[in-house]
């Protein structure tokens, strides 16, 4: 892996070096803007061109608004127009372009140049540097001599150099988007200038972006949430998708692991990737578990097949969520559950020297909280375990047949040994009085979880010339997960680069990749998950003397100890050696190209032509050596004892090793033309239309070699065919472990895209696309299906009769109608039959199974989306926000069909259903208090979402009346519904009961009607749901905090989920709950918790999914505390160092109010059997040099 970083790594580094000093050539400009001001334009100038702009604000009172239009001009030319009969020249001086009074309208000023040393007698250089709040440096500042009116301007660095007369009290600095600075004038001739960006300034244009176009956002009729570079640092956590919670209204973002790990899960120590978080958009958008409910991912223009945790956030320039089928239509299928557009950084035009940014972070969490696991403790375990001997539901395993002989757990070993009289009564109860004394997590705490901990290093390099720009980057991401034994790394290293040649063609090429490696060796707390035998809270992992304790878990340990006698393999499970013994690892590499070609062809229209590879390798490699349990229990399973008195091994004695290699290939090619442009200054074209061809090919290979050898790579042969007898007397066959799998998806695509302004205040826009996709129906008419959206703006603010409310600077009005597509990964218009080689079906031939049926008029899910929006700014820009309603109505959604059983199949996956959805997304942002060294903002989201069944066909409910909690689809219902038992306490036999609708006591045999004898309980979805961020800025230091909230939703309470049945005990269950179990008639006035009366599997249901354990989940977290400080410039003044910030970050600090009153945490509800603890809280620190 190491070769491959450093051949690739130095391939980017000689691409740099051959490019970088490309030559630079005048850029052009192209601007057309109604009833705009001078200012206006120059910012516009200024984006376009890269130069900077130094000028007096008082020299432009008094000029009158205009129209502008100008396409592909040279800036000087374009300034000739612009300042034609304003009394204004310009001088351009490298980058800076200085705009002066023409003499004899005006005193004439001194103009000295950045940089001039001269000084006359009398005179004086004053030198210095000009920065913000954040001391980034503020390029093409104005500095105006008060008396003098000598003039200057600093340069790209933000540096500047005066000469003034000695007489010269004070200095006014000045640029665009800042407050004015007025430094007083004392002895230093080296003066450190911190300006603040002015509220209600002129702000920089917010632009959108769908993957294929670019838009302002003052001229998109969608929904769109941005989150830009700097949204993100706020979150200085290694994975992207943390970074996003709480960021864009409509966003839902649930994240399924408590570490904020970029790879790994929770505390079982599992490999996470898609399953480890949900985004969900506006809302659920299907119902069937098939198909695809994460947004569709684009990543510079294409459609990834990547997960998102292969970016690395430093990289991100912007993140686009297109919510609603105006923004997100042109991407027709995939596009119903909405759309994710990241768009990484690039370098900017005539940036001057190549710029150099690093940075180093580490974090560590606090201990996993395993206190908060809802378990018995010792005693109450012992009490349970006697209790359930004393009733019969655990037999003494020696009684029975050897197959049978499960094993016990030692409290249960101890009791049958008394009866048998192996031990006496008193020697029981001496060694309970032990055990009752005992905390197994205490152990499970010290030998096999540690505080998570992570380390970051990020450098890059970026800028441009006039012709070429660059982005560099490279990152090393390392993380201990809080499970010991399972950690790793990830590196990332981008290129982006854009050359133009011949003047305006440009040619762009983005170069990613992603490498992961890491062990899966943990225990973690997944040692309480086993069924059968978990870890019993009085077991211990080492004994007090210090070595590691095994346990018996194949079968009784008496059976294990006469069949290690007869020369078997040690069948003992040992924690500690088998997590010492573990070698579990896992590789991954992705790499992605982006190519694309822009060439001109009139004025504003242009050919586009991009082509996209993805692919990604994951190796998984699980070696078991001849001392895991693992191998151990398959070779003696596999032994039996010949007719010669002598073992019999059906399985080789050695090490086993699977492996399982994954690949994704992703390719795409697309043209496009683009059309934009202005006409007679009142009428702003914008187009686009294409066609696409795009492939995807998944693969996977699984293997398994038996009596492996990790020195010489060999491993010994095996029949496959002949049986073996096993351990039990039965016959086998060995499993080969094999399987390949291979599916192809090929789309073609055709779209197009047309917004039309007129006056800059009315927008029309409009997009449709047409989607063929091979995996949909055999008829052309189910697989080929337009998708479609309009939109209407109105930018009131900009009418005539609000023109002097100045306290209103812009209000927008938008309505968009559209309908997106989605797709199935797993349903198919054929026969899905799978291909077995037989290894010992008689006569030995290969066959077939048919996984399933055909169902040739399969075709896409649609999605039909109504939005309204409100944009608005107010009083000087402090007050800003938009408000937005929608309604979704989902038709053709894949759902559960019965058919004719006699077919072979008892239902099948067909477009049967619709969903209707709508809801509210508000996001409000406001500058509370300024001052001149002091800053307060807000930003407060809230976003509503509701979902109903109009058509399900067919609501099928039998296991719902059996179980209660979730289900299939019903009719009226949200598809994410509730439903529970209305319960009615315990019987006397301490079995529970439950009401139904009419009021009448049901026991445990008597069954439900229908569902309205269910309570309906809400939605496991929040409805309501955003958050509320503050910041405060006081000089160089900026405090951040963010607080999430949910509302309206239900959870289930983590109750005992194994309870002895009619035929026993079939697995062990250590819930605290079970402590309050019903003993004895007249305790059901005191408990709700069933007695150990050997009920059947509904009784159980009923209990755990009763009325009372499905609990409120409205909560309110503080999620987010960053402290920053940017170190003051004069410390590093005379080094070539343009910023240092250091920062710290808290997240997970716990919940500010829960509304359940058990205190239980409703996204992380504790249990023995989910393994979810509730976040430990983590704190990063992290150092930031700019040079």
């Amino acid at each position: 892996m190491t070769r491959k970083i450093v051949v690739v790594l130095m391939a980017f580094l000689c691409l740099y070096q051959t490019t970088i000093f490309a030559q630079q050539k005048d850029p052009k400009v192209n601007i057309h803007l109604a009833n705009t001001t001078v200012k206006e334009v120059f910012r516009q100038m200024q984006q376009q061109t890269g130069k900077y702009f130094g000028y007096q604000s008082k020299d432009l009172e008094g000029l009158p608004r205009l129209q502008f239009d100008c396409t592909n001009k040279s800036l000087e030319d374009a300034l000739q127009q612009l300042l034609e009969g304003t009394g204004l020249t310009f001088d351009i001086r490298g980058n800076n372009v200085i705009v002066k009074k023409i003499p004899g309208n005006t005193p004439a000023k001194q103009v000295e140049s950045a940089g001039n040393n001269d000084a006359a007698i009398g005179n004086r250089t004053l030198k210095g540097r000009v920065v913000t709040t954040s001391q980034e440096a503020v390029p093409g500042v104005s500095v105006l001599g008060l008396q003098s009116n000598k003039t200057a301007f600093a340069n790209d660095n933000g540096e500047f150099a005066i000469t003034v007369p000695d007489n010269e009290t004070m200095l006014i600095f000045s640029s665009i988007g800042f407050e004015s600075s007025k430094v007083m004038l004392g002895a230093s001739r080296v003066l450190n200038v911190v300006m603040q960006e002015r509220v209600g300034s002129l702000k920089q244009v917010e632009v959108v972006s769908t993957g294929y176009v670019n838009l302002p956002k003052e001229r998109a009729t969608g929904s769109f949430g941005v989150v830009t570079a700097k949204d993100l640092e706020k979150i200085p956590v290694p994975n992207v998708i943390h970074r996003l919670e709480g960021q864009v209204a409509g966003v839902q973002l649930n994240i399924g692991e408590s570490d904020n790990s970029f790879v790994y899960g929770n505390l079982t120590g599992s490999v996470q990737g898609n399953g480890s978080y949900d985004i969900i958009v506006r809302g659920a958008t299907t119902l069937n578990t098939g198909v695809n409910k994460k947004p569709l991912l684009v990543i510079d223009g294409f459609p990834s097949e990547m997960d998102i945790r292969t970016i690395n956030p430093a990289d991100v320039a912007q993140i686009t969520f297109l919510k609603d089928a105006a923004a997100a239509s042109i991407w027709g299928a995939r596009a119903s559950a909405g759309v994710i557009v990241i768009t990484t950084k690039k370098g900017k035009l005539n940036d001057g020297a190549p710029k150099i940014s690093f940075s180093a972070g580490a974090g560590f969490n606090g201990k996993p909280r395993i206190n908060a696991l809802p378990m018995m403790n010792a005693s109450q375990m012992i009490d349970y375990e006697q209790e359930l001997v004393s009733k019969g539901f655990i037999t003494d395993p020696s009684l029975l047949p050897g197959y049978n002989q499960r094993p016990v757990s030692t409290v249960v070993d101890w009791i049958f040994k008394t009866k048998r009289g192996e031990v006496t009564q008193a020697q029981q109860d001496s060694m309970f009085n032990i055990l009752r004394g005992r905390d197994s997590r205490s152990q499970v705490q010290d030998y096999l979880l540690r505080a998570a901990s992570t380390q970051h290093y990020d450098l890059n390099i970026n800028g441009g010339t006039t012709n070429h720009t660059y982005f560099i980057s490279g990152a090393y991401d390392k993380e201990n997960t809080s499970s010991k034994g399972t950690g790793g790394e990830r590196m990332t290293l981008s290129v982006n680069q854009d050359f133009k040649f011949f003047k305006n063609i440009t040619f762009s090429a983005n170069l990613r990749g992603s490498w992961f490696r890491f062990t899966q060796n943990a225990l973690g707390i997944g040692v309480y998950a086993r069924s059968a035998t978990p870890l019993m809270p009085y077991d211990q992992l080492v004994d007090d003397n210090g070595n590691s304790v095994s346990y018996a878990r194949a079968y009784y340990s008496g059976r294990l100890s006469s069949l290690e006698a007869k020369g078997y393999l040690p069948w003992g499970y040992n924690y500690i050696d088998e997590l010492n013994d573990a070698d579990n690892t896992v590789a991954e590499s992705n790499y992605a190209a982006n190519l694309g070609l822009n060439i001109p062809i009139t004025n504003g229209l242009s050919l586009n032509g991009q082509y996209m590879v993805e692919r990604a390798n994951s190796s998984v490699r699980t070696y078991y050596s001849e001392d895991t349990y693992f191998t151990r229990n398959l070779v003696n399973s596999a032994t039996s004892i010949g007719n010669d008195g002598k073992l019999v091994y059906g399985i080789p004695t050695g090490a086993i090793l699977n492996t399982n290699d994954v690949t994704k290939n992703n390719y795409s090619i697309r043209g496009q033309l683009n059309f934009d442009r202005n006409f007679l200054g009142k009428h702003q074209i914008n187009a686009l239309a294409g066609s696409e061809i795009r492939q995807t090919i998944d693969g996977s290979n699984t293997n398994r070699l038996y009596g492996y050898n990790p020195q010489s790579q060999y491993h010994k042969p095996v029949d496959y065919v002949k049986p073996y007898t096993s351990v039990d007397g039965y016959s086998y066959n060995i499993s080969n472990g094999q399987g390949y799998s291979n599916q192809r998806r090929r789309f073609l695509s055709y779209f197009g895209n047309l917004a039309y302004t007129y006056d800059g205040k009315y927008t029309l826009s409009g997009s449709a696309r047409y989607d063929d996709y091979n995996n949909f129906g055999l008829d052309k008419k189910y697989r080929a299906r337009p998708f479609w959206s309009s939109g209407v703006s109105w930018a009131v603010s900009k009418e005539k009769f609000l023109q002097d409310a100045g306290w209103l600077n812009s209000l927008t009005l938008r309505t968009t109608y559209g309908i997106n597509g989605n797709i199935s990964l797993s349903a198919l218009p054929y026969d899905q039959i799978s291909l077995v080689a037989s290894d010992y079906r008689y006569p030995y031939d290969p066959y077939a199974i048919i996984l399933f049926p055909s169902n040739p008029a399969l075709r896409w899910e649609e999605t039909a989306v109504y939005n309204a929006g409100i944009d608005f700014s107010m009083l000087n820009n402090r007050l800003s926000g938009s408000l937005e309603y929608y309604f979704k109505k989902g038709k053709d959604l894949f759902a559960t069909f019965p058919i004719d059983n006699t077919v072979g199949f008892d239902n099948i996956t067909r477009n049967t259903a619709t969903l209707n959805g709508k809801g509210v997304d508000i996001a409000i942002n406001g500058v509370i208090m300024k001052k001149k060294d002091f800053e307060w903002s807000g930003r407060f989201l809230f976003s509503y979402n509701t979902n109903k069944v109009t058509d399900a066909r067919y609501n099928i409910t039998s296991s719902l009346l059996q179980s209660g909690g979730v289900g299939g689809p019903i009719e009226g219902y949200p598809s994410d519904y509730v439903f529970a038992f209305r319960y009615a306490g315990l019987d006397k036999n301490g079995s529970p009961r439950v009401l139904s609708a009419k009021g009448d006591t049901l026991g445990i045999y008597q069954q439900l009607g229908s569902v309205d004898d269910l309570k309906y309980m809400g939605r496991l979805a929040p409805p309501f749901f955003g958050s509320l961020t503050q910041t405060f800025r006081y000089k160089g230091l900026t405090l951040f905090v963010m607080a999430t909230y949910k509302m309206g939703n239900v959870f289930f309470r983590p109750v005992p989920s194994e309870y002895p049945g009619r035929y026993g005990l079939v697995n062990y269950e250590t819930s605290s709950l079970i402590a309050d179990r019903w003993r004895k008639p007249g305790d059901e006035a005191f408990t709700n918790v069933p007695g150990l009366q050997g009920n059947s599997g509904t009784a159980q249901a009923r209990y755990t999914n009763a009325d009372f354990n499905i609990l409120p989940g409205d909560h309110i977290r503080l999620r987010e505390v960053s402290l920053t400080y940017d170190v003051p410039v004069k410390i590093f003044q005379r080094l070539p160092i343009r910023g240092i910030s250091i920062s710290g970050a808290a997240r997970n600090l716990g919940m500010i109010w829960v509304k359940n009153d058990l205190g239980i945490d409703p996204d992380f509800p504790p249990a023995t059997r989910n393994l979810k603890l509730p976040p430990s809280a983590s704190y990063n620190f992290s150092l930031n040099v700019n040079f």
